[in-house]
């Protein structure tokens, strides 16, 4: 076999992407050799990069397309020499294909959907000096049995049982998804999905708003009711937030 010219390698098309980081490569070249997987070749300047990616076969190929497998003398297979063409062919700019290797899931939209039942309120979003002037002469039993989250804009997150007699819009749970009274994900998404989908893990919760916005709020910021910690609060208010 003559000088190697390339090192070739055999990569499956669920892998792909991971090659846009050399789209624009000089000499890097693929070519179909059946129907999951391409011949790639790449001059053998590149070594180091092609040494790093996921192939399940490595050779060193010569200006006839012979192939001797890397650490070996004697070829044992012929590439064609016609039909290559530049990886940025197989990898043209746009949207990845939902699922690609390394890639993010694709964007899901949808909104939240009117019906007639009503769950149980769980939570209430109201003022903060509406709630702040209820706590101040609330018994502490009433409030003890409440949680709330304020933010800085004025408004603030309760829950427990009993809410509140103050004004404001009532929330139910799902998961760890709080969505307004009056209000349900449509019937084809999942609330497990939508939780995977905003990255929830365990500390966080979000609350979903009819026109399709949404807001996180770590359980963190939740602080138990008590007319101290309503004082603190209002010099010092926690997190709600558009992610």
């Amino acid at each position: 076999m003559s000088e190697p010219l390339h090192l070739v390698g055999l990569i499956e098309s669920a892998d792909l992407p991971i090659l846009a980081p050399h789209r624009a490569a000089t000499g890097w070249e693929m070519l179909a050799a059946d129907r999951s997987r391409f011949w790639l070749r790449v001059p053998t300047a590149d070594a180091d990069d092609f040494s790093r990616l996921p192939l399940s076969g490595r050779w060193s190929a010569d200006g006839a397309g012979q192939l001797v497998r890397l650490g070996k003398r004697v070829p044992d297979q012929i590439v064609p020499m016609q039909g290559w063409q530049p990886v940025a062919v197989f990898l043209p700019v746009g949207l990845p294909a939902r699922g690609s290797v390394g890639m993010p899931p694709a964007a899901v939209a949808f909104r939240l959907e009117q019906h007639g039942q009503e769950p149980p309120t769980g939570a209430l979003m109201c003022r903060w000096t509406d709630f702040a002037a209820w706590a101040t002469d609330a018994f502490a039993p009433r409030l003890n049995h409440l949680r709330f989250a304020c933010c800085d804009d004025g408004r603030v997150f309760v829950t427990g049982q009993p809410l509140p007699p103050v004004r404001g819009g009532g929330f139910y749970q799902i998961g760890r998804l709080w969505l307004p009274c009056g209000w349900c994900l449509p019937d084809h998404v999942w609330p497990e999905l939508v939780e995977e989908l905003l990255r929830l893990g365990t500390s966080r919760l979000a609350l979903l708003h009819a026109d399709g916005s949404y807001e996180e709020l770590p359980e963190e910021n939740f602080v138990a009711a008590s007319r101290v910690a309503v004082r603190l609060s209002a010099r010092d208010p926690l997190s709600i937030g558009e992610p």
